[in-house]
């Protein structure tokens, strides 16, 4: 009796604070940009409106050395991150890349404007060619291909479609359950760590290895559609560099292997078999899940890596396979 007591209050302790967290990340999407966008409007303001060169200009000169030293600090992380073994780092230093983003919320006619001075950390791509940004276009292709199904569902719905209509509601339902999933994710390993659980397999662990990534990676993919169909003071429509979320992505999968190579270490044999019947991240049928990890078995002979080197292949080899379908699109 005592023992189901206390299960329900540990259950209870983590739900709220895994309802908490995942608050917060929803409260953080949808209203702290806009909070700091009021702040820094009035330090960095919209000079785009009326045309103003010289000081659209000078506002860049001045974030140029900022936003180099930012764009080198965040690169290096990443890299030292995987080189000490310390993902964590990566993946956290590899956010910095797409925070950005954000400042597609309150577009303006300067690039700098407001929250959009995080862009300053893009200054080094840009410099080279914008077109580089594009260069995870591949990225869309998911959001493309379900496009005409969530406006032929709109419609029997009697809801007008339109393109910022289409992509808001596929954003929304993608950060929707990408937020479900982190929520499920979170209060699973919490649960199993407050109970004592060598190896958390059970529940939302039951169907996928890295839960938490899988939530964060839809929501930062629906955020990303929905910065993209956000209405640009121009006119028309503006997509977010594709490349760095990209690059962000490959980061955490990077972490996530690097994870599960330490968690072999420390259990063995006992996570080999979790490992062996749970998928990675998605259930795949197993012909897809083949052709999609047959470039590792090419490169490694094997389906997963196992060493730092090994991950850092891998990362690479696919980063060049998804980049490759728009390096023609750039040269245009």
């Amino acid at each position: 009796m005592r023992d189901s007591w206390r299960r329900t209050l540990d259950l209870t302790v983590v739900s709220i604070l895994s309802a908490l967290f995942t608050a917060a990340l929803l409260y953080a999407t949808l209203e702290v940009p806009r909070f700091l966008n009021s702040i820094l409007i009035e330090i960095y303001p919209d000079w785009g409106l009326h045309f103003e060169m010289e000081k659209m200009r000078e506002t860049i000169e001045l974030l140029r050395p900022f936003g180099y030293a930012a764009f080198i600090s965040v690169i290096a992380l990443i890299i030292v991150g995987f080189v000490l073994g310390r993902t964590k780092i990566s993946t956290f230093a590899s956010l910095g890349l797409y925070l950005p983003v954000f400042g597609h919320f309150a577009l303006s006619m300067f690039l700098l404007a407001g929250i959009g001075v995080l862009r300053a950390l893009w200054l080094p791509i840009l410099d080279v060619s914008p077109n580089l940004l594009r260069l995870g276009d591949v990225i869309y292709t998911l959001y493309i291909a379900s496009a005409p199904l969530i406006e032929f569902i709109m419609r029997l719905s009697g809801v007008t479609s339109s393109f910022i209509h289409v992509g808001g509601t596929f954003s929304i339902m993608v950060m929707l359950v990408g937020l479900v999933i982190f929520f499920l994710g979170t209060i699973t390993w919490l649960y199993g760590k407050v109970r004592g659980c060598r190896i958390i397999d059970f529940w939302i662990y039951s169907l996928s290895r890295h839960p938490q990534y899988l939530g964060f990676t839809l929501w930062s993919y629906g955020l990303l559609i929905l910065a993209m169909v956000t209405p640009s003071p121009r006119g028309g429509y503006m997509a977010p560099p594709s490349l760095l979320w990209l690059i962000s992505m490959l980061t955490v999968v990077g972490s996530a292997l690097h994870e599960e190579n330490q968690l072999i270490k420390s259990y063995g044999e006992e996570y080999l078999k979790y490992r062996g019947r749970v998928p990675f991240m998605i259930p795949l049928p197993e012909g897809l899940k083949r052709l999609l990890t047959a470039p590792v078995r090419l490169l490694l002979g094997k389906e997963m890596p196992e060493r730092g080197r090994e991950i850092a292949l891998v990362l690479t080899l696919y980063g060049l396979i998804l980049i490759s379908p728009s390096i023609p699109l750039i040269l245009t």
